[in-house]
């Protein structure tokens, strides 16, 4: 409960800048780069300057596992080679930035050209 007024204030400003669309990438090096001035904590065999920046490192992992961005060795996500691959994959009209790119992903039309995405 120490901490209740900023996560939920941190993951509604997320929430919001995420509906928002466009180039929300730069979220999750926001978060990273916080380091918690008690010092940070061990996880996974690995340091984490914060709680902050685990938020970040776990939006990040996501990102990669919907294709949203490529991963550390420049391969896309899995969801991403399901959209391109499959035989549904007969792009639409993206309404954000025009480009045929529009694919149903996990649910949602999201454009794989701008990032634009639509929750059906």
């Amino acid at each position: 409960m120490e901490h209740y007024a900023w996560t939920v204030a941190l993951t509604r400003m997320i929430s919001a800048v995420f509906r928002r669309g466009g180039d929300v990438t730069f979220v999750v090096d926001e978060l990273k780069a916080v380091f918690d001035p008690r010092g940070g904590q061990w996880m996974s065999g690995r340091y984490v300057p914060s709680l902050l920046a685990a938020i970040g490192e776990v939006i990040e992992r996501h990102h990669v596992a919907t294709g949203f961005i490529p991963g550390e060795d420049g391969a896309v996500g899995d969801a991403r080679k399901v959209a391109i691959a499959g035989d549904e994959a007969r792009f639409r009209t993206c309404p954000r930035c025009s480009a045929a790119a529009l694919a149903k992903i996990e649910g949602c039309d999201t454009c794989l050209s701008c990032g634009y995405s639509k929750c059906a």
